[in-house]
């Protein structure tokens, strides 16, 4: 089968996003997983997930995206620049990038570029033989009680988050429970989407401990827990996750 790239847009203009989005709907061998306004966003989006590719801007607003590649972790990761100036075209491929296309692209010209894309990617694999959260050995640490006293968390023992009570709690496989301040949206910034999918305002769940979904609840591997579920329009990403590769009726 052949693989689907996963990629990010980044432009400070919506608008610009939005078009590319529509001429991207039906280009079954890309996928857009997250859209962003602003670069650093971005940026820590990135330093948690694993794309294959981006999309990005040139002038974007308090920086340029030269720069912004220049600073990623990551440096090798494939770069197609959507500009509305033509002499970024020349320094754009000094820096390695797979096209440079002008806006508004046509979908000709977006269709050339995708396709040198994924003659690129595909050179690369196999990407690794070792894709699961059981081989992701990221961590990250939370403050607890005293001021130097820190707890570690590695994700792949989180089987699920929970906020509630003004804190947010880190259930783990061992059974112990470790907690923290931040807001779920700060938490959601550590954790890679590709294993993580926010269910409920309130959980977050690790997919490699998902057991099934009936009648608007989760329920999980380990101790038979459930977890309610939310609007699917809201949680889309999740319910996009459990509708995906299905068998039966």
């Amino acid at each position: 089968m052949k693989r689907i790239w996963i990629g990010v847009i980044i432009d400070d203009q919506q608008g610009c996003i939005d078009y590319l989005l529509q001429l991207m709907e039906d280009i079954a061998y890309v996928k857009i997983i997250k859209t962003f306004n602003d670069p650093k966003e971005a940026k820590l989006f990135l330093r948690v997930n694993q794309v294959d590719f981006m999309i990005l801007d040139v002038e974007l607003g308090y920086t340029n995206g030269f720069d912004f590649i220049r600073t990623l972790p990551n440096t090798n990761l494939k770069t197609i620049l959507y500009t509305a100036h033509e002499q970024y075209e020349d320094c754009g491929y000094d820096f390695g990038v797979v096209d440079v296309l002008l806006k508004e692209v046509s979908m000709s010209r977006l269709c050339g570029a995708l396709r040198r894309l994924d003659t690129e990617l595909a050179k690369l694999l196999p990407v690794s033989a070792s894709d699961s959260l059981d081989n992701y050995y990221h961590h990250f640490m939370v403050r607890v009680g005293y001021r130097y006293v820190r707890n570690l968390i590695w994700m792949k023992n989180i089987i699920y988050v929970e906020s509630g009570n003004g804190a947010i709690t880190f259930h783990m496989v061992d059974g112990t429970s470790k907690k923290c301040n931040n807001s779920m949206r700060e938490v959601l910034e550590k954790l890679p989407i590709k294993w993580f999918k926010q269910i409920h305002q309130s959980f977050v769940i690790n997919i490699s401990f998902f057991y099934s979904y009936e009648k608007g609840k989760v329920r999980m591997t380990l101790d038979n827990i459930m977890l309610p579920t939310g609007d699917k329009k809201i949680y889309s990403d999740f319910f996009t996750f459990i509708n995906s590769n299905v068998l039966g009726d």
